[in-house]
C-alpha cells in the first residue's frame, strides 16, 4: 500500500491540526504552562515583599518644640495605622500635649535641626529624630542631649512610653523596652536640703515601686526634707543644674 503525494500531505497537516488543538486547550481549559505558574508565583513573592516592606512599622523619636528638658517620645509609626500625615499629627496631639506644652496641639514636624518640615509619612526614616510643633517658630535647641534622662522637668513618667503604647500593640523591640524602662532601674541619691549650714542630707531609694512618677519622688522628698517652705518643687545638681 503506497500513499500518493497529496494523501501525505493531507496526512500531516491533520496531525498539525490536532497537535494545535491540543496546546490551545490546555490554555483554554485553565491549566498554565509550567513557565507561566513560575512567573506569576515570582510576581506575587516580589508583590508580598513590596507590601510588608511598605507597612513595616519605622521607629522614630518625637521632641517638643522648645520643650530642652523632654527625653523624646519613641513611637512606631507606619503607613497601616497612620494613612495621613493629619492622623500621626492628631496621635501626637493627645501623647504630648498639656497646658505648658504645645497648648494649641501638633500642627507641624521638623527635622531635628528645623531646616524643613514633614509633609508626609513616608518622609519620616527610620531611628531618626524629630521635633513637633505648634503655631510657635522652630527653636533650636539640642534636643538629644536628653535622650536618656533619669527624670524630666515638669513631664510625667508615664510620657516617654504612651505613645509606643497607643501607637502599635506590637511586641516591643530591644531598643523600646530599654527606653521605657530606663526610668525604673534601682538608684540611691542624696538629696541635701537648700539653705545655710548645717544642712540636712537623706538618701532616697528610687525604683519602679516607689517612683511612679516625678511628682511621686517629689512627695517622698518632701516627707523626707521637711523644708521650712513646704512643698518641695525642684530639685537641682550640686553643680546648679534644675
Amino acid at each position: 500500500f503506497q500513499l500518493s503525494p497529496a494523501d501525505m500531505d493531507e496526512h500531516f497537516d491533520a496531525r498539525d491540526k490536532v497537535e494545535r488543538k491540543d496546546r490551545g486547550g490546555s490554555r483554554a481549559n485553565g491549566v498554565p504552562s509550567p513557565a507561566h505558574s513560575a512567573h506569576c508565583s515570582l510576581y506575587r513573592t516580589r508583590t508580598l515583599k513590596a507590601l510588608s516592606s511598605e507597612k513595616r512599622a519605622k521607629k522614630v523619636r518625637f521632641y517638643r518644640n522648645g520643650d530642652r528638658y523632654f527625653p523624646g517620645l519613641v513611637c512606631a509609626v507606619s503607613s497601616e495605622r497612620f494613612r495621613t500625615l493629619d492622623a500621626l499629627l492628631a496621635e501626637l496631639t493627645r501623647a504630648l500635649t498639656d497646658n505648658v506644652h504645645l497648648p494649641q496641639g501638633v500642627r507641624v514636624i521638623y527635622v531635628i535641626d528645623g531646616s524643613r518640615k514633614i509633609t508626609s509619612i513616608d518622609q519620616l526614616l527610620e531611628g531618626e529624630s524629630y521635633v513637633c510643633g505648634s503655631i510657635e517658630p522652630f527653636k533650636k535647641l539640642d534636643y538629644m542631649k536628653n535622650i536618656n534622662p533619669n527624670w524630666s522637668v515638669n513631664v510625667k513618667a508615664s510620657v516617654s512610653t504612651r505613645c509606643l503604647t497607643s501607637l502599635s500593640n506590637s511586641k516591643l523591640g530591644p531598643y523600646e523596652s530599654k527606653e521605657s524602662k530606663d526610668f525604673i532601674r534601682p538608684k540611691l541619691v542624696t538629696i541635701i536640703r537648700s539653705g545655710v549650714k548645717p544642712r540636712k542630707a537623706v538618701r532616697i531609694l528610687l525604683n519602679k515601686k516607689t517612683a511612679h512618677s516625678f511628682e511621686h519622688v517629689l512627695t517622698d522628698i518632701t516627707d523626707a526634707i521637711k523644708l521650712d517652705s513646704g512643698v518641695v518643687k525642684r530639685i537641682y545638681t550640686v553643680e546648679g543644674k534644675q
